[in-house]
Parts: structure tokens; C-alpha cells; sequence
């Protein structure tokens, strides 16, 4: 079963970004993510939100409650291009 540390490695290397360049947009050090990324930590909230605005997901995937990757913002976009 997928938890977030696997989720979150698994879209920052499906984004072939590495760690620093990840850390660096975030503006955190990479030691924190890569506690991340292993499980050795998690990030507050206002952390999660801004990885889910960088990869452009919605935050059920990246806590892995869906395994619909589609943001919020997209989500609501096409829902009104569709009406």
C-alpha cells in the first residue's frame, strides 16, 4: 500500500527532478526531504500544499487517497469547461 514518503519519491523521480532542484523550489534543505522521503518526517500542511502546487497534484494523491493525479485547479477547470 502506498503511504506519502513512496508517493512523494515516486512523482519527484516520475518528474526526473532531483532532490536539490525539488528542495530548492520548496525552500527547504534536501536533508528534509530526503526525511520526507523516507518517512522519517512529515511536513505540516502548508508544506504539503506547496508540494502538491509544484507537482500539480491534488493533495488526496499525494497522501494517496486517490490514485487520480489531477490537481484541484484542473479539476475545477474542466468541470466548468464542461458546462
Amino acid at each position: 500500500m502506498w503511504e506519502f514518503h513512496t508517493r512523494l519519491k515516486a512523482i519527484r523521480e516520475d518528474s526526473d527532478r532531483t532532490q536539490l532542484e525539488v528542495a530548492e523550489a520548496l525552500n527547504i534543505t534536501r536533508t528534509a526531504l530526503t526525511n520526507y522521503e523516507s518517512g522519517y518526517r512529515e511536513p505540516n500542511i502548508s508544506l504539503l500544499v506547496k508540494i502538491a502546487d509544484y507537482f500539480d497534484v491534488s493533495l488526496d494523491y499525494l497522501l494517496c487517497r486517490t490514485n487520480l493525479r489531477i490537481s484541484f485547479s484542473k479539476a475545477c477547470s474542466q468541470k466548468f469547461k464542461n458546462k
